[in-house]
């Protein structure tokens, strides 16, 4: 339960218009630092001395009387911009697939009456039902409600006009990458506090202000051990250790702190141990917790929650920031092209009286990678066709920057190379076209149970782009309509069809041969019911 809540069920919920702005538990200094926020205009007769000296003594029923209780009393002037700025940290925080489907410039806050929030927050139309659906508008209106004495927090979600997915459509020149600030860990984690780490670590020059649940990663030094001595104790034993180092990743460095608890001596051990014990100078360590102000230092420091040790990448690390400081070249982003009326003519005739693919719309894709995996394999061609009343009417393709290296062996089969894609988009940059591209429509890949569709629908996940399409397999298709064929490949079906599929393992050709193959499977399928 959440200090405030702990302070309103104490009291009646009498306080309920107080929040606290900050709360610092210092376990080794024994004290307890406390900042209450109060409303711009309570007067002394809503809360008076007695009224604070009642706080207090809740506060004092929290901690050891052994500890130093500092308590504060602001009044909290509610502020437009420094509400923005609690938006915009929050959601950078918690939601990054958000901030890189918003426009932070055009974010509105409106203050009612003095003690009502209404938040405008300005996303892409592929961003749109995610924030509406996944909790995001409810848990931006509660942090922003706990941050200032308000009756109220509403938030509501805009499409931005101005920049919308359309905008993914133009050229665009000389396009500079932007860093993602995140460290490059080699192999596992070793845990030492805590486990599950999920967060990504980010580099240290991002984290300016005090923040809550922060993710680094660095190299450890200056590392102390103090013992802190229980006083009551007559033997004057060891209660604590607190563990002090600086973690720098080469963007900046923190000064850090665990408080570590003290185990009992082990059999044929003279001398007590801790879990931080594994922890020296030159480790690598990923760290979560609390970035805060210190009340003795005057400095922000990171109060450790978990910690792991691990192996950083700092070569590739220099590099890529490297990289992309120099970086200002050209990214080709392509447009959808209308298909050629004569490619038509044998599509045409192809066609019987298949009602299925006159009365419906279908986007048929295929998906060039750098490997087999549906999990951590990335995508570095996308290939699609339109097909509306039985012809295909558009098509789209283009390359993908995985941002690593193709694996010689997918190059072999697709004959895509780093050389071909070094001034392509990454997927984050054209996966919300790609998505809008295929609104309304029906979904056709050849394997797409076993592949396609399992990466499209994790990388919607990943972006928080709504996908809901039917989706259908051509060769889950083709096996009920062909039993009697030996093999149900791509190739096989063209070969049994007659159509020939020019650039084989491209992804637009094997598309537009998927199409193809497509219109003839259904004609056969429904011509036999």
């Amino acid at each position: 339960m959440q200090f405030i809540d702990k302070l309103n069920q104490a009291t009646d919920n009498k306080y309920d218009f107080l929040r606290i702005s900050k709360l610092n538990l210092d376990v080794g200094a024994n004290s307890l630092s406390v900042v209450c926020l109060l409303p711009q205009n309570i007067s002394e007769e809503q809360f008076s001395e007695k009224d604070k000296q009642i706080i207090e003594e809740f506060c004092r029923s929290q901690v050891p009387q052994s500890f130093a209780l500092k308590i504060a009393f602001v009044k909290n002037i509610i502020n437009k911009e420094a509400i923005s700025k609690q938006v915009f940290n929050f959601i950078s925080l918690k939601y990054q697939t958000v901030l890189s489907q918003m426009d932070a410039s055009l974010t509105d806050v409106r203050i009612d009456d003095g003690n009502k929030i209404a938040i405008d927050v300005y996303v892409f139309s592929t961003a749109e039902h995610f924030c509406e659906n996944s909790g995001f508008k409810e848990k931006l209106a509660k942090h922003i409600f706990n941050q200032n004495c308000v009756e109220k927090v509403s938030v509501n979600i805009k499409v931005n006009k101005r920049i919308d997915a359309e905008k993914l459509l133009e050229l665009r020149d000389n396009v500079k990458y932007v860093d993602s600030g995140e460290i490059d860990i080699v192999g596992n984690y070793h845990y030492v506090v805590g486990k599950d780490i999920t967060r990504k670590p980010r580099y240290i020059e991002k984290y300016k202000k005090e923040m809550e649940g922060i993710c680094v990663c660095g190299t450890v030094s200056e590392l102390k051990r103090i013992n802190i001595i229980d006083k009551n104790s007559p033997d004057r034993k060891i209660k604590k250790v607190l563990f002090k180092f600086v973690i720098s990743d080469t963007t900046g460095s923190m000064d850090c702190l665990y408080f570590a608890k003290v185990r009992k001596p082990k059999k044929g051990e003279t001398e007590s141990s801790t879990c931080m014990d594994l922890l020296k100078d030159g480790d690598d360590a990923v760290i979560l917790g609390n970035y805060r102000l210190s009340d003795f230092s005057g400095k922000n420091e990171l109060l450790i929650t978990k910690l792991a040790l691990c192996k950083i990448n700092y070569e590739g690390l220099a590099k890529r920031r490297e990289d992309i400081k120099n970086a200002n070249k050209i990214k080709i982003f392509q447009t959808p092209k209308v298909y050629d009326v004569d490619m038509n003519e044998t599509l045409l005739d192809m066609l019987g009286h298949c009602d299925y693919i006159m009365n419906n719309k279908f986007v048929v894709f295929d998906l060039e990678t750098t490997g087999l995996s549906t999990e951590s394999d990335d995508v570095i061609e996308i290939g699609a066709v339109k097909m509306e009343g039985g012809k295909i009417v558009e098509y789209y393709n283009t390359l993908v920057d995985p941002k690593r290296h193709i694996p010689d062996q997918a190059s072999e089969v697709n004959h895509i190379y780093d050389e071909d894609v070094k001034n392509s988009p990454y997927i984050e940059d054209i996966f919300g076209f790609f998505a809008q591209y295929c609104k309304g429509y029906i979904l056709v890949a050849h394997n797409g149970n076993g592949f396609d569709f399992k990466i499209i629908r994790r990388l919607a996940d990943s972006f928080g782009y709504p996908l809901n399409n039917v989706m259908v397999d051509s060769l889950t298709e083709a096996r009920n309509v062909l039993p009697s064929l030996r093999r149900h490949s791509l190739e096989s079906l063209c070969n049994h069809y007659g159509i020939i599929n020019q650039n084989a393992h491209r992804a637009y050709e094997d598309a537009e041969a998927t199409a193809k193959v497509f219109v003839k499977l259904m004609d056969d399928k429904f011509r036999a019911q």
